[in-house]
């Protein structure tokens, strides 16, 4: 009975709402390792066993868990920090996918330099707002399982897809060599592969790349989790320029890696850089790789900038180490900032435009979001200010991505889904745990890529939770985001990628 308590109480925790402060993966680890501590109280000074008795039980333990210690390894933990681990015997993690053999095209198609409503070109979507209409699914998708087109191993990281044509690109980790892939889409065929000789290494995080590439006009454009700025022919994947963005800026590379995404604004593709306050927003000229300027006085987040306009003025958005601020596209200069009351260890969700003049911040480990509203400052000519419209802590994104539908926020509120009025902050409902994983806007309903790699598909609306279907996808945990391009859903983690099709309401896809 003694030894059971913890677990007792573990359950105790999971059912409150303290589970959501951050702490659920130390309550977990906590609950074992307390059993255990019990378990040895009990067996010395609680059972009245002989002494002799006694102390062949506690050499069992430790014969018993020095086995176990010498037969498993860490893979690496879950978003709530819980270790994974696996037998010392077992393949690694990234010794599945193997070298990656390309496949010729059985006819020569070319990449289009425009993109189409089927197409998702870039982190987030078309419009970076995590949302796509769906136009071209039919009506009842949602309720239909889709049909698998393809499934296979692919290298480390926690990049996701982009979709231009029939071509999906992606950045993947093979032993030494962190690439830059291309696939075709009907097959999954790797037609293309960019390889450079660099690989980031975090135990917590995991090997290999962070961001997704950005496909503009018939190019590649991918930043590197150690920060190398690449801009590839989307055709053949041959390099037109690089830039070493942390080393060429004197920046120091982030705990666990560069993971923003490139934000194409204008003829300038923006990146974040690294550690240091000094001018850690970078824009690059789009045809010459070029630095067309530095701007900012806070270090990076994990987030991805985004381009928007706010109060009637075009800006691009950036939530920093310890601030938020908005930026002039042509130089950089600082529009507005607003020093975060709260921080965290890491800032990984992107800011959110809710109406023309106001923006959401979410941040994970039980720190909470914010409504900030942004409006002309009377008191310097030309500048914006920022104002608290709310904050509170029934959403806390830690890894996932928000989505804005008809006023009300989706999110993962440290594992579990949660919606709230976007103006008010007010809770509509709050759902079940799904883990750290991402969620997909598609239409009136939400795509949500379960942490431990099932898919289920739920509606948006304010008036509760409701699954519409729920289906096996990858296994594993998966921390990349999902990605909808016409009728193709495909996902990856970090072992495989799998594409699905849904049905088409008859249009062209």
């Amino acid at each position: 009975m003694l030894v059971a308590l913890p677990f007792v109480l573990l359950a105790g925790f999971r059912l409150s709402p303290l589970e959501e402060s951050g702490w659920g993966g130390a309550a977990t680890i906590l609950a074992p390792a307390l059993a255990l501590v019990l378990a040895l109280i009990w067996l010395l000074l609680l059972s009245r066993l002989p002494w002799s008795k006694r102390l062949v039980g506690l050499l069992g333990l430790g014969v018993a868990g020095g086995a176990l210690a010498s037969s498993v390894r860490l893979d690496g933990h879950m978003g709530d920090f819980i270790p994974q681990l696996a037998w010392k015997w077992s393949p690694k993690l990234g010794d599945r996918a193997g070298e990656l053999a390309l496949t010729e095209m059985t006819s020569a198609v070319e990449v289009p330099t425009t993109s189409t409503p089927s197409d998702f070109p870039a982190f987030l979507g078309p419009n970076r707002d995590n949302w796509v209409a769906g136009g071209q699914l039919a009506p009842t998708w949602a309720e239909q399982t889709p049909k698998q087109l393809w499934r296979r191993d692919v290298g480390l990281g926690w990049s996701s897809f982009s979709v231009v044509g029939p071509f999906a690109y992606t950045m993947e980790q093979r032993e030494a060599q962190e690439m830059v892939v291309c696939y075709e889409i009907a097959s999954g065929n790797p037609i293309w592969a960019h390889a450079e000789n660099d690989r980031f290494s975090e135990s917590m995080g995991g090997d290999g790349p962070r961001s997704t590439p950005a496909i503009h006009e018939g190019k590649v454009y991918a930043l590197s989790a150690n920060g190398l700025l690449l801009c590839l022919n989307a055709q053949d994947g041959e390099v037109i320029w690089r830039q070493d963005t942390l080393k060429d800026n004197d920046h120091k590379n982030l705990d666990w890696a560069k993971s923003c995404s490139p934000l194409i604004v204008r003829d300038m593709v923006i990146v974040t850089l690294g550690k240091s306050k000094d001018r850690a927003l970078a824009a690059y000229d789009l045809t010459s790789g070029v630095m067309r300027w530095r701007a900012g006085e806070d270090s990076s987040s994990y987030a991805t900038p985004v381009f928007t306009t706010l109060a009637g003025r075009e800006q691009i958005v950036v939530l920093n180490a310890n601030s938020v601020s908005g930026h002039q596209p042509d130089d950089g200069e600082i529009l507005w900032a607003w020093d975060l009351p709260k921080t965290a260890p890491a800032h990984n969700s992107n800011p959110l435009i809710v109406e023309e003049d106001k923006v959401l911040i979410g941040i994970g480990y039980g720190v909470g979001s914010w409504l900030l509203q942004i409006q002309d400052d009377a008191a310097q000519p030309g500048k914006q200010s920022a104002t608290e419209v709310w904050h509170n802590t029934y959403l806390k994104p830690k890894f996932t991505d928000l989505v804005l539908h008809n006023g009300y926020v989706y999110g993962l509120n440290e594992a579990r889904l949660v919606c709230l009025n976007a103006l008010t902050g007010d809770r509509a409902w709050r759902g079940p745990r799904y883990g750290h994983g991402q969620i997909l806007g598609v239409g009136d309903k939400l795509i949500i890529q379960k942490e431990r790699g099932g898919i289920a598909i739920v509606k948006a609306s304010p008036e509760g939770h409701e699954v519409v279907q729920e289906f096996d996808a990858l296994d594993g945990k998966t921390w990349n985001h999902p990605i909808l391009a016409g009728t193709r859903l495909l996902l990856r983690n970090d072992q495989e990628a799998i594409a699905f099709e849904f049905p088409g309401n008859g249009s062209a896809q």
